[in-house]
């Protein structure tokens, strides 16, 4: 990957080179070098803000999305500029028009939604702040198969993670000193968020830098990340980090077998969410109640209860999209159990499976089930080390999903679909550079 943009790039770079030592020849430049140069000037701008985002995040939490698509609309003028609008043709040719269809479908249908949602107008809002940081994404993927990222953004990713957690680490250890100076919310949660997003990007940061290649930074950054969880507040972290290292340890098993497994458990998840409160009430033992409760597993499990009775009653379409924060005052909490009503007031259900089958019904779960087989898919045909950490990613994902967070809050859909970016780009090869 990087060895190509060397050579890219490398190119432009000769090419202005070249234009500036013939200056006493041309008095005046090129159009084409001057677009060269503004197209490599916007390029590092891109990944510069892709490579600020976890400080952005540790400093304000909910900044990821304007980051993300920032940085997505720099990287797009650049291609633009360097290689015009036939580039980004030729890039969305290779991918299959059934994945073009899904995707559309899986944006166009939670729209089609609003028309009997509670609140359509809070509803559309909530769409555009899903909707922007996964286009932001997809629109880096793009461009990154047309020409990859530079050299140095994957290392200087990792040091802005490394100093994220240690910023992190010192306002927990500290009382939030820093945020005391600048004036940020006092409260110890605030940092949930950035902890879950360092969580869901070290995987893919970790394997494109390699441990073989530079070991120490690797180390340092594993480290701070993982102290950063423990000392936060983010019980869905920290169970997102044994999801992370139990996969990891799961993937040295054939690939096959761990693939079918994952995806039996991970389509079960799915489909059984509409009783997935009462099977947990019913299987989970007093003592594991009794040990998470920091986590406030009981009125989790009264939360998915309630949320799961409102799914039974719109099975099909759902609520609307984006109706859970309003499910209090929708019609259904009139009809479902009474016990349950008070908890549809907290919302949303702190269950993104469950949130879908509540908001786009059953329609909203076999779009989650293609959407798990097509990535499933797609890690069968990436090198080993690459599937190895996609999998990871994406029990990850799955684990921190199941318990926590609303599932468009645009944070979130910018932590996992940057993370995913990342994996379709692949490690330079490690060999000695003449």
């Amino acid at each position: 990957m990087f060895a190509g943009y060397r050579e890219y790039y490398g190119r432009k770079y000769a090419a202005v080179a070249q234009s500036s030592m013939n200056s006493e020849e041309m008095p005046l430049r090129s159009a084409g070098d001057k677009r060269d140069r503004l197209g490599i000037h916007l390029d590092n701008i891109g990944h510069g803000l892709i490579v600020l985002l976890p400080m952005a995040m540790a400093v304000a939490n909910r900044s990821s999305p304007l980051v993300l698509a920032c940085a997505a609309f720099f990287v797009l003028a650049s291609r633009l500029l360097s290689d015009g609008s036939d580039s980004y043709r030729l890039a969305l040719k290779g991918l299959r028009t059934s994945a073009l269809v899904f995707a559309i479908c899986g944006i166009v249908y939670p729209l089609v939604t609003l028309a009997w949602a509670l609140k359509p107008a809070l509803g559309l809002f909530s769409w555009g702040e899903a909707v922007l940081p996964a286009v932001s994404s997809a629109v880096l993927i793009v461009s990154w198969r047309i020409a990859p990222p530079p050299r140095w953004m994957v290392g200087a990713l990792a040091t802005a993670m490394l100093i994220a957690a240690g910023f992190i680490v010192a306002e927990l250890l500290f009382n939030l000193p820093l945020r005391h100076l600048y004036g940020g919310r006092l409260a110890t949660f605030v940092h949930n968020r950035p902890v879950v997003t360092l969580l869901l990007l070290l995987g893919p940061v970790l394997v494109l830098i390699g441990f073989h290649r530079r070991w120490m930074l690797c180390w340092l950054v594993l480290l701070a990340t993982v102290v950063a969880i423990l000392e936060s507040e983010s019980e869905a972290a920290k169970l997102g980090l044994v999801a992370a290292a139990g996969t990891f340890a799961l993937s040295y098993a054939p690939f096959v077998w761990v693939k079918r497994l994952l995806t039996v458990v991970l389509l079960g998840l799915i489909w059984m969410q509409p009783f997935f409160g009462s099977t947990v009430e019913r299987i989970m033992p007093e003592k594991v109640i009794e040990a998470t409760k920091a986590g406030n597993s009981e009125a989790r499990i009264e939360l998915w209860k309630a949320f799961g009775d409102v799914s039974r009653r719109y099975p099909i379409f759902g609520t609307g999209f984006a109706s859970s924060p309003h499910m209090g005052s929708h019609p259904v909490a009139a009809e479902i159990d009474p016990a349950y009503r008070t908890m549809l007031n907290v919302g949303h259900p702190h269950n993104a499976f469950l949130q879908v089958w509540v908001e786009l019904g059953a329609i909203g779960a076999l779009f989650l089930t293609g959407l798990v087989l097509w990535v499933m898919k797609s890690l069968s045909g990436a090198p080993a080390d690459i599937r190895r950490i996609g999998l990871v990613t994406l029990m990850t994902t799955s684990a921190i999903a199941l318990v926590s967070h609303g599932a468009w809050q645009g944070w979130w859909i910018a932590a996992v679909t940057l993370a995913a970016a990342l994996l379709t780009l692949r490690p330079a090869p490690s060999q000695p550079v003449e």
